[in-house]
Formats: C-alpha cells, sequence, structure tokens
C-alpha cells in the first residue's frame, strides 16, 4: 500500500504549547474561586474542523503534522480515539451534531449543496428540528456561531434565525480563503470532485457574512482561517465579562478545498517537497494556531477551568483528491463508509469536571455534544422527540458502566453501514452508477484498518447485522433530496462509486 504521507515529518517552526498559566490581573468579569467555578454552569465551545483526517493531527500519536495547540485539549482533557460522526460528508454531518440526532430521521441525508442549488431550491435544516443553540439559549446562554453553517442558506435555515444571538461566517459548503493574487498566497488547483474546485474570487452565494442583516464583510486580504480564529477569540473576550455564560460553535472551513495558504504557514513546511502535501499542511498548522489563539482567550478570561472545550472534525479527510489522505491507521475518506470516512478527531476539555490525560476508548459520536452539553448546563432534553446522542460525562468519569451506544448506524441511499461491538457491516444494494450490490463485514478490534472482508465467512454476524439496521431504520424519513452527484474514486487501492 502506497503512503503518499510518509515523507511528512514534524514540523518544524510551529506555535509552541501554551503555558496555560496567568496572573491573577487577568481574572476579570465573573467570580473565581475553585467552589464558584465548579457550581456555575460552564460556557461551551465546540471548534469543528472541515474534511480534516483522523491522521491530520498528532494528538492520536501519529507525527505527520505537528498540531501542538489541538493536541492541548486532549491532552488536558480527554481524547476519544474511537469517535464518529453521524455522515461522512458535511452538511448532514454538521445537522446531527447541531441536533443531536441522526439526520436521517428528518431527511438530511445528502448535502444541501452548492450554494445556488440550496438557495433556489429551498434546502436547509427543518424548521422543526432544535438546534444546539436553541436549547442553550434557553438555559440562558449567549450564543454565537463563527464560520462555515452549511445547513441552509435561505430565512428560515440563517443561523440568527436557529438559536444564534450572532453570526460571522460562511453559510455554503466552501470559499476562497483570500485573494488568491495577492503576494505570498500559494494555491493547489484541486481534482475536480464533490465539493472541491480551484480558488475563485467569492460570489454571491459564499460571501462571509454577518448578523441578521447579511452584512457582508470585506476581510478577503486577510486569510480566512487567521479572521475565523480571531473572530472567536473576540468573542470569547467579550462574552467572558457578562453574568450569563456562552456557547460558541466555531466551524472553521479548514482544510477544506481550495487548497490554498499564506507564506507564514508555508515557510514551516520546506521538507515537504510534493507542493500539495505542503500546502495542506500548511494549512492545518494554520489551522492549530488558530485553536491555539482561541484557548489564549480562554485562559485569559479566567475561566478556563469551568469552560467546556471540544475539538472535532466533520468527516474524514477529502480522500478523492489524489495523493491528500493518508490510508493508515484508518482505510479510507470522506464520503466513504470506511472507517477513515466516518471515524474522526475528538476530543474534550473540562478542568473542573475531566482529569487531564483521560483516554476513553469505547465509541462516542459527534451527536453526543448536543446532550452533554444540555445536561452540563443544567436542563433537560425536549421530550417530543428521540435523542440519538447521548450525555458522555457520566461514562467519561467512569461513573455509568457500559458504553454510551449499543450500536451506530450511516445512511446515504444506496449505502449503508453500522458498527455493533467490535464488528462493522458496510453493503451496497447497488444499481446505476453504483454497480452490483455488495456487502462487507470487518472486526474492528482485529482489523481497525478494514483490509479483511470477512462476509462470506460469517453469514451469521452479516444476518445479525443486516437486521439490526432494519430495526434502525423504521424511524428513517425519506430524503428531502437527492445526492447532486455521485462521486467514483479509488479508495486505497479498491475504486468505489459513492453519493455526495
Amino acid at each position: 500500500m502506497k503512503r503518499f504521507w510518509s515523507r511528512l515529518g514534524v514540523a518544524a517552526g510551529c506555535v509552541a504549547l501554551l503555558s496555560g498559566c496567568l496572573a491573577d490581573g487577568a481574572r476579570t468579569g465573573r467570580q473565581t474561586s475553585a467552589a464558584a467555578t465548579v457550581a456555575k454552569r460552564p460556557n461551551v465551545i465546540v471548534i469543528i474542523a472541515d474534511d480534516l483526517g483522523y491522521a491530520d493531527i498528532s494528538a492520536f500519536g501519529i507525527k505527520r503534522i505537528h498540531t501542538p495547540n489541538i493536541d492541548r485539549i486532549g491532552a488536558e482533557g480527554a481524547k476519544f480515539p474511537v469517535a464518529y460522526a453521524s455522515a461522512p460528508v458535511c452538511g448532514p454531518s454538521r445537522a446531527g451534531l447541531q441536533t443531536g440526532r441522526y439526520q436521517d430521521r428528518f431527511g438530511f441525508e445528502f448535502n444541501n449543496g452548492p450554494g445556488a442549488r440550496d438557495a433556489n431550491q429551498n434546502l436547509g435544516l427543518p424548521a422543526g428540528e432544535i438546534t444546539i443553540a436553541d436549547a442553550l439559549r434557553k438555559q440562558g446562554y449567549h450564543t454565537g456561531l463563527v464560520g462555515k453553517w452549511h445547513l441552509g442558506s435561505n430565512d428560515a435555515y440563517y443561523p440568527t434565525n436557529r438559536g444564534y444571538d450572532e453570526f460571522v461566517g460562511i453559510l455554503t459548503g466552501a470559499t476562497s480563503y483570500i485573494d488568491s493574487t495577492l503576494p505570498g498566497v500559494h494555491n493547489v488547483n484541486a481534482e475536480d470532485g464533490a465539493d472541491a474546485g480551484s480558488p475563485a474570487p467569492r460570489g454571491k452565494f459564499n460571501q462571509v457574512f454577518e448578523g441578521p442583516g447579511r452584512t457582508v464583510v470585506d476581510n478577503y486580504k486577510e486569510y480566512l482561517t487567521d479572521y475565523f480564529g480571531r473572530r472567536a477569540s473576540e468573542y470569547v473576550t467579550r462574552n467572558a465579562r457578562a453574568d450569563a455564560p456562552y456557547f460558541l460553535y466555531l466551524a472553521f472551513n479548514a482544510p477544506h478545498a481550495p487548497f490554498t495558504v499564506t507564506q507564514k504557514y508555508y515557510d514551516r513546511f520546506p521538507q515537504i517537497k510534493d507542493e500539495q502535501a505542503r500546502i495542506y499542511a500548511a494549512m492545518i498548522s494554520a489551522l492549530d494556531d488558530a485553536v491555539g489563539e482561541v484557548l489564549k482567550a480562554v485562559e485569559a478570561s479566567g475561566e478556563a477551568d469551568n469552560t467546556i472545550v471540544y475539538f472535532l472534525s466533520d468527516n474524514g479527510c477529502a480522500a478523492y483528491v489524489p495523493g491528500l489522505c493518508s490510508c493508515e491507521p484508518l482505510r479510507g475518506g470522506k464520503l466513504s463508509h470506511y472507517e477513515g470516512g466516518v471515524r474522526v478527531p475528538f476530543m474534550m476539555r473540562w478542568p473542573a469536571k475531566i482529569k487531564a490525560g483521560t483516554v476513553y476508548r469505547n465509541p462516542v459520536s459527534t451527536m453526543d455534544i448536543f446532550p452533554t452539553a444540555i445536561a452540563a448546563a443544567g436542563g433537560a432534553l425536549p421530550a417530543d422527540r428521540t435523542f440519538d446522542g447521548v450525555d458522555i460525562m457520566p461514562y467519561v468519569t467512569g461513573k455509568a458502566p457500559g458504553q454510551p451506544h449499543d450500536i451506530l448506524a450511516w445512511r446515504r441511499q444506496p449505502l449503508v453501514s453500522i458498527r455493533k461491538g467490535d464488528w462493522k457491516l458496510w453493503q451496497s444494494v447497488g444499481g446505476g452508477d453504483y454497480g452490483q450490490p455488495y456487502t462487507l463485514l470487518f472486526n474492528l478490534k482485529d482489523d481497525p484498518n478494514e483490509a479483511t472482508d470477512l462476509a462470506a465467512r460469517n453469514p451469521a454476524k452479516v444476518k445479525e447485522l443486516q437486521d439490526a439496521i432494519a430495526e434502525w431504520s423504521k424511524d428513517l424519513q425519506d430524503p428531502r433530496w437527492p445526492t447532486k452527484n455521485s462521486v467514483k474514486y479509488n479508495v486505497c487501492g479498491t475504486p468505489f462509486v459513492v453519493p455526495v
């Protein structure tokens, strides 16, 4: 198996680990005694990267790209090496995170882009769905979104109409990071594929907007990852002075295409000779810097002990771009149902409650963020709907026996997959561009790279998992809109056709 990334070493010149030590004078606003910190409702920050693969950071011992600030969240809290997004593609995955529910329950099965399609066909998160911002605002939180939304562009779906008091960011799946003609900007023309493309000027649907009036932000000379990090840090600093707790959803669009980076970050990787690999690593280093700026603002606020900080990705690396992603330790990437498509980096820091250095090895889901945050805020989940996420804090702290999830499942017709215990089944009913039906079975304990298909040898296990899929599917809706297209790409040596 070719390991394109084997020539990537630990980057020199990356930002050093922040110390976290503060003078007492930095503690302003709310009470800061240890007892008061523990008793108060925590602030909640969810930092999500875009198309960041499991092997694209160094937190899990993979030393290809050095990410000290991102790693710090897990080192000072908990790491989850077996964490899953609810879909292997941006829009549906974010719908699951925002609602704490399988997005298939309300028909958000496929991406709703590109921007013109999204707006013209009025696609987005159904109005009846409650977002995590809705729920936390009901608990008295001030809520803010900085970055990528991708859950609908029209008024019914606009972030300030979906629970967010503040919004600055993009509504669609992708935009250009900076004016690509500026000196020192390095670009890669991505291969044709879902949500990939060359740098192009921002247009009607992919501008950076701010506030309920959709003010267009003139930031085209500032690298967008830097901009989102700066605006998020300002949000933390401003809201830490208030009496109410705050919630921040910081949704970076890095390292999603178009692959663009500024000289500052490009210069950190002179050892990488392949231009695409160098730019990609530099984009992740920029993301790490921006995360570091947010952590610095949290520390300076004096409220770090009682601020929950999550870091995660929405899905796997964009493996349909040839040569971009690693096939180890997880096979596959975005759009596929291999582990590399749905298993994502996931970490959580809450110093008042979580012991530093915790590693929780049972499967968790990004859908768990919603119920965990509501429980931490002292609230209760709405009783009028099913939530698929659970409060994971009792499991992380060892107070609850067992595991948070009996199964986790994914559906993007004609594909469906399920994990139950150590077993993972992935099948396609085939047809059209998707070819003949197939069924794949893997034991993830023995074969986390999913290199050996065991379906033919274990018909009873296949039947058990097929029955579990049928039971899970009973409560799902049909997709509200079709996939915009299918994509064929070579998944670590095996060609697959997958929906967007």
